[in-house]
């Protein structure tokens, strides 16, 4: 059930507000907006902007070019703050404001609870730059760690690594969890936890599994709201108590820590975009898995979430927990086992049609993230050698000549392009939901290691526009 707008801005304002009880000079501006219609919102919603001492700025901009490609983006973040400082008479009666960009798609979240974790663990972001341009300019600068920020015409925008970035995620988790938790909400580590693993465990449109590591730290969190709660909430703000948690727990978690969560979360985000369900996932990563972490990280989730994972011994495809050399003997003994079971079809040269309908049907799996056994640069070769056949007494020799020539091609393609070529799509599929035959030529042409993959789709949609191809097909069991 799609989220109400008003709803959402209401949740958000709420949040703002809890937020500037303990900084009052720090305001979050939540941009909310549907699917593909941010840009038209921040048109409207930031002619309020110049109401505030440091709206300005953003209206200012420093970098257009990047500002219409984030207003182009869809996917809800914490984008930078503009600050206002006005040093007053003589330097006293100092003022300081803060305004922090951030942006809630609502198509992208299945109730309000998700909305309202999200939004949280954004405010987060947004607290942490704040904490962290305060910290600079307190005047303690012995011995202070480099900023993670830039300061660009009175716009401060994050500047981390991507550790540094995935680990301030974690924190934004933490903080969620904890401040809702604070202010009566029992069941917000519950839903929150919930929201992380099912996005990593399926296929959601802008969602990066891997950079959100929550679910590493949901046990010791979980202690900590139920044991230790009160000693952070003395005499202190929800907030406060909340910012409290979240920085010593996140303490916990080093990159190294983090950097486990990755070798379970892009396996999974592959096999899911794949077409796979949780139980094979978590089936797959336990019992044929090769990555420890990965591993206990699954076992953990499968417990957690009461899911019984499948009982795997050999996955029958891609399988993205395993080692390179096990995917690349599976994609070249699917591809024999094609070649062999399309070769008992072929008895007169009329049946090139089959041919075809595997060809189309490869390309047909490819746009679903189907990589493994697709070697359709070395079927259309063959396509053409029967097509041609003059005739039928000829085809046992044609036969013959046609499995040499399809060893040769297919080891024309490396299992590690093909793995490269895997993970384009994979990221494609998932920040656009599917991808076309239009796309993948042109993303093939661009890339100079695909550069026969390239050779391969362009032929096949040469072949699907000639006049031997089919209008109708009727799929053989191949």
């Amino acid at each position: 059930m799609p989220v109400d707008p008003k709803t959402a801005n209401h949740e958000c304002n709420v949040i703002k507000r809890h937020v500037m009880q303990c900084y009052p000079r720090l305001h979050i501006q939540y941009i909310l907006h549907g699917e593909n219609k941010r840009e038209k919102v921040f048109g409207i919603e930031s002619r309020q902007f110049i109401n505030h001492p440091a709206g300005k700025y953003i209206l200012e901009y420093p970098d257009k070019e990047a500002l219409n490609n984030i207003l182009k983006k869809n996917r809800s973040k914490f984008i930078c703050i503009a600050r206002q400082n006005n040093s007053g008479f003589l330097c006293f009666f100092k003022q300081k404001a803060y305004m922090a960009l951030c942006f809630i798609n609502y198509d992208r979240f299945e109730n309000i609870e998700t909305l309202r974790n999200h939004a949280f663990h954004i405010a987060w972001h947004a607290i942490a730059l704040h904490n962290d341009y305060e910290a600079k300019n307190s005047g303690h600068k012995k011995n202070a760690a480099p900023p993670k920020f830039r300061d660009e015409n009175n716009i401060l925008i994050p500047d981390l690594t991507p550790q540094e970035y995935y680990h301030r995620n974690l924190q934004g988790d933490i903080f969620s969890a904890c401040i809702q938790t604070i202010i009566g909400r029992k069941d917000a580590l519950k839903t929150l936890t919930k929201q992380r693993i099912t996005g990593t465990l399926n296929a959601i449109k802008g969602f990066n599994a891997e950079r959100f590591p929550f679910p590493l730290c949901i046990d010791t969190l979980e202690d900590v709201l139920k044991n230790n709660i009160d000693q952070y909430k003395k005499s202190k703000h929800p907030v406060l108590s909340a910012v409290e948690i979240t920085k010593d727990i996140g303490m916990a978690y080093e990159p190294a820590s983090i950097e486990k969560w990755r070798s379970f979360s892009i396996p999974s985000q592959q096999m899911a975009w794949a077409g796979y369900d949780t139980q094979t996932i978590l089936g797959t990563a336990l019992y044929t898995g090769e990555n420890t972490y990965a591993q206990s990280i699954a076992d953990m989730i499968a417990e957690r979430m009461s899911i019984v994972p499948q009982m795997i011994a050999t996955l029958q495809d891609h399988n993205p927990f395993t080692n390179q050399e096990a995917n690349a003997r599976m994609h070249r003994k699917l591809c024999m086992d094609l070649l062999h079971n399309l070769l008992a079809w072929l008895t007169i040269p009329e049946d090139y049609i089959t041919i075809i309908e595997v060809i189309e049907k490869q390309n047909l799996a490819l746009q679903e993230g189907k990589i493994m056994g697709w070697c359709v640069p070395a079927l259309i070769p063959i396509e053409e050698l029967i097509r041609e056949c003059p005739d039928k007494s000829m085809m046992p020799n044609l036969i013959n000549q046609a499995m040499k020539m399809f060893e040769k091609e297919i080891d024309e393609i490396p299992w590690e392009t093909m793995a490269h070529f895997n993970n384009i799509i994979f990221k494609h599929r998932r920040e656009n939901d599917s991808i076309t035959m239009k796309e993948l030529l042109e993303i093939t042409a661009e890339d100079e290691e695909l550069s026969y993959v390239h050779y391969g789709l362009t032929l096949a949609n040469k072949l699907k526009e000639s006049e031997n191809f089919p209008s109708t097909f009727i799929i053989n069991p191949i």
